[in-house]
């Protein structure tokens, strides 16, 4: 037994091929950009705004060959203010389907899912987020990556607001 982990040990340090199989937790810090259409002027009233964001993901990922396949929940404190309005985005969770392909020590995924955000003035709604993102493997626990989301809100919370918030984002997960 104990030669079969110390043979797993040298063979990952050694750059043989990395399972990706496994859950994971992990942290999240980047920069986020909004911009909106309110559609009942005209012409529409255009917003934007951006600022730096952060959070939390869980998720499992399962390795069949180099594809990967898996899910992931996330969690992240926008605070994103719109310039010239005291509306402020606050919060988003998303739950995404993640698929991409292995090449040993690197990962690169595409996701899709479900996206909730929230408002300091009270709206709030579902919409679609979708992306991508490249991990690396440091250790056997712990991997490194970047990643972009791309989230759609039509008629946000019944109004006549088309929003879109785009986040990159630099990730840190554990892997158990």
């Amino acid at each position: 037994m104990l030669s079969s982990s110390a043979g797993e040990a040298a063979d990952f340090a050694g750059g043989a091929a990395v399972d990706w199989s496994a859950p994971y937790l992990g942290v999240s810090g980047g920069h986020g950009w909004l911009r909106d259409a309110d559609r009942s002027f005209a012409p529409p009233l255009r917003s934007s705004g951006d600022d730096v964001v952060f959070g939390a993901h869980a998720g499992y990922l399962h390795q069949f060959g180099a594809f990967v396949l898996g899910g992931e929940a996330e969690y992240m404190r926008l605070d994103i203010n719109f310039e010239g309005f005291p509306i402020d985005v606050e919060n988003a969770a998303s739950a995404k389907a993640r698929a991409g392909f292995a090449f040993d020590r690197m990962l690169f995924t595409g996701h899709a899912g479900a996206s909730y955000i929230t408002t300091n003035i009270g709206l709030k709604d579902w919409g679609w987020v979708a992306g991508a993102g490249a991990d690396y493997r440091l250790t056997e626990n712990l991997a490194a990556g970047v990643s972009w989301d791309h989230m759609q809100f039509n008629r946000f919370d019944r109004t006549l607001i088309d929003g879109k918030i785009d986040l990159v984002k630099a990730r840190l997960d554990f892997r158990f």
